[in-house]
């Protein structure tokens, strides 16, 4: 697949849009995970130290596990602020900010768009996109504009931060871990970071209801091309029989990745009625987005994602039909 490159902005041009807004408005991305959560906190507290007004915005309610965050109690579900600087973290689309993007579109108009993202797939739809897909979180991205406004590191920014990427570099030992990552990370956990808090919380800690949910989703594991492909899926009937909700399932993705032999991995969950959700993982030297592209989706070369508009078994069907022609 051929993505074209967005046009990008220097850390310099986000910065002066940063110290001349009077309010920032810090949007996640639906579903939202450690990053997009850590990097709109980030982006917040940056706004408060640089004396504007700010908030929070996400589509769905951040999950009950990231009570740890500063200002985590007071995330809206639409804008209340004026348009003025509209802080998109994480997204590759605008689209993936959910129902943000439809409400608010006449709010959005009027805002000058930042987009601060690390995917490849990212389409560059801000009015000032600073993206960075050889970053192993976008948290990291936000981590050197913190350098750029030449603020100072304490522990509620750092705790932020450091979120977001422990999240994204799968505790450092994701392929985008770089030396500048983990020379970030440290300077994180100088500036007061609970490095051992976040861990926990984020990659090992799952209650039994999320422990109940991975056994179902786990017997439901699957295979094609002699364990090239390994693939599961999430129901509405699993959730509801465990009394849990999709951010649950987060991290099942990465734990199918550990499969000896597979060259794709997938997870399936089921949205609606007609609407699906793939996360993909593949091995070395196999795009991933190769197989999002197929669906309208993207995302970084082994970790991408779509949406298909299909009930979940006919999705299966329809993904899997492309992931053998990939993974063959």
């Amino acid at each position: 697949m051929t993505t074209a490159t967005p046009a990008r902005s220097s850390l310099r041009d986000v910065a002066d849009a940063f110290r001349s807004a009077r309010r920032i408005t810090a949007i996640c991305h639906e579903n939202p995970d450690a990053d997009t959560i850590g990097a709109a906190v980030a982006i917040r507290l940056i706004a408060e130290r640089l004396g504007a007004e700010s908030e929070i915005v996400s589509a769905d309610r951040p999950p009950p596990l990231f009570a740890f965050l500063p200002r985590i109690d007071d995330v809206h579900r639409r804008p209340h602020l004026e348009p003025d600087l509209a802080v998109v973290c994480d997204a590759a689309t605008l689209e993936r900010v959910g129902r943000v993007a439809v409400a608010e579109a006449e709010w959005l108009s009027r805002a000058r768009l930042v987009n601060i993202d690390h995917h490849i797939s990212n389409d560059g739809f801000g009015a000032l996109n600073l993206v960075d897909p050889a970053a192993a979180a976008t948290c990291e991205v936000v981590g050197r504009l913190v350098d750029e406004l030449d603020l100072e590191l304490d522990a509620e920014l750092a705790t932020a931060l450091l979120t977001g990427i422990v999240r994204d570099s799968h505790g450092f030992s994701d392929a985008a871990t770089s030396g500048d990552t983990l020379r970030m990370a440290a300077r994180l956990v100088d500036a007061g970071a609970p490095l051992a808090l976040i861990h926990r919380v984020v990659l090992a800690e799952l209650p039994y209801p999320t422990m109940a949910l991975w056994g179902r989703m786990l017997n439901a594991i699957g295979q094609r091309l002699d364990g090239r492909i390994v693939y599961t899926v999430l129901t509405r009937q699993m959730l509801d029989e465990t009394g849990t909700v999709q951010h649950d399932a987060d991290g099942v993705a990465e734990f199918l990745a550990r499969a000896k032999g597979a060259a794709v991995t997938l997870m399936l969950r089921e949205i609606g009625p007609t609407e699906t959700r793939v996360s993909i993982r593949t091995a070395e030297g196999v795009e991933a987005t190769r197989i999002a592209a197929a669906f309208g989706g993207g995302g970084h070369a082994r970790r991408s994602g779509c949406t298909i508009g299909r009930d979940v078994a006919t999705a299966l069907d329809e993904v899997l039909a492309v992931a053998s022609e990939v993974a063959d």
